[in-house]
């Protein structure tokens, strides 16, 4: 429990199904069944696809992917049952385009795409609750811990068409999804719209954005980030975290 005695934490790993399961049942329990889910664990290897190890595929999609369908798995059935809800999908930019050391992580964030979009058919067309709320973002740099150790180009261009995002911005978009009720498709900063039309285009304009973007080389000094707080560094969470 929090110093705010209206937010209880429940310390879960996401990847695992049996976990999962174990804490939705206390989380039922506890505090009721959730009328709101925001899939939003996330886990960047920052390797080249030959430095990947099968455990760092392993987590990134437990984590990136995998997650999406357990939580879903464990929540989902009583949003349906009441016909309300909202289900919240984090993506990323990087589910829409490509780049160099993000071969797992991209693939983990198309699939949720993908995932969301069926689930957003099947919730309409199969399981007769178009009330349920879905909203999936596809957001750009976020300064967050995650992606802090990436090497951002400084230059008056990138900074123009490429922005970085605050945490709070991307907070803003999902709150304003939540407060209309509406299911929503959220590309944030502009530069992201652009993103779903690459495919569309010749090869060469494709390589041409790679390369003025500078792309390929983002990730290039990247160190990986873990969350652990000061407090589990000695502990066995800690332990087993870095590992």
């Amino acid at each position: 429990m929090t110093d705010n005695s209206n937010i209880t934490f429940y310390k879960c790993d996401v990847s695992d199904w049996e976990e999962v399961e174990t804490v939705a049942k206390k989380v039922i329990q506890e505090v009721g069944h959730p009328t709101i889910l925001v899939n939003n664990a996330g886990v960047v290897q920052g390797k080249l696809i030959l430095d990947l190890k099968p455990e760092d595929v392993t987590q990134t999609f437990g984590v990136n992917t995998f997650a999406h369908f357990w939580i879903l798995k464990a929540f989902l059935p009583k949003m349906i049952e009441r016909k309300h809800g909202h289900i919240v999908t984090l993506a990323s930019v990087m589910g829409l385009v490509g780049s160099a050391q993000m071969t797992d992580y991209s693939a983990s964030k198309a699939a949720v795409v993908n995932m969301h979009e069926s689930l957003r058919y099947e919730l309409d067309n199969r399981y007769n609750a178009p009330n349920i709320r879905t909203t999936v973002l596809c957001p750009g740099h976020i300064l967050t811990p995650l992606f802090s150790t990436i090497t951002v180009p400084q230059n008056a261009f990138y900074r123009f068409f490429v922005p970085s995002l605050s945490p709070l911005t991307v907070v803003k978009a999902i709150i304003q999804a939540l407060d209309a009720q509406e299911s929503r498709t959220i590309y944030l900063p502009f530069y992201v719209n652009s993103s779903v039309l690459m495919k569309t285009f010749p090869s060469f304009i494709r390589d041409l954005a790679q390369k003025l973007t500078s792309a390929d080389y983002l990730m290039e000094n990247f160190r990986k980030v873990t969350a652990i707080r000061e407090d589990e560094v000695d502990s066995g969470i800690g332990r087993k975290k870095l590992e």
